[in-house]
């Protein structure tokens, strides 16, 4: 039978494979790409272009890569909270707002990405949305916390 408790713990799971993949794209990210761009694009592996988009790659990956991190670890210790039941609390708030301009940022740097290599364009138009949705999101559950403390107060 699925229940909130086994949805909590997949997304948990879902979280730490998530980072697994990052690490290891971390490590190999670089190389992925250059076999992408010339065994399916048709680049030179020696090619000006082909280096100058390894440089754009890697400007931009990087930097998203440590905001993705970060946002691995708001997301766990969000549902670590909701598993304990302790959904509506100021922590839940703080982890929704680090995640939100976690995804502006990886906007922001894709966006500037986008000038030289194009597709980053809707890696920032994603990032940018969601991070609004993060944001509004955010705001609703500020709104339940102060009327759980209030409701908290009342007799």
């Amino acid at each position: 039978m699925w229940n909130r408790r086994r949805s909590v713990t997949l997304s948990i799971v879902v979280c730490f494979v998530l980072a697994a993949v990052l690490l290891i794209l971390a490590i190999f990210g670089p190389f992925i790409f250059k076999l992408y761009m010339t065994a399916y694009r048709g680049f030179r592996p020696d090619g000006q272009a082909m280096h100058d988009l390894s440089r754009t790659f890697a400007l931009c990956f990087y930097p998203c890569s440590v905001f993705a991190g970060i946002i691995l670890y708001s997301l766990l210790r969000l549902l670590f909270n909701i598993k304990r039941d302790d959904v509506f609390i100021a922590q839940n708030v703080t982890m929704l707002r680090i995640v939100s301009w976690c995804c502006v940022a990886i906007a922001v740097i894709t966006f500037v990405g986008a000038f030289f290599y194009m597709p980053f364009g809707f890696v920032a138009l994603a990032g940018g949305f969601v991070g609004m949705l993060l944001r509004v999101l955010k705001n609703v559950m500020q709104s339940a916390v102060t009327l759980r403390e209030e409701n908290d107060l009342t007799i």
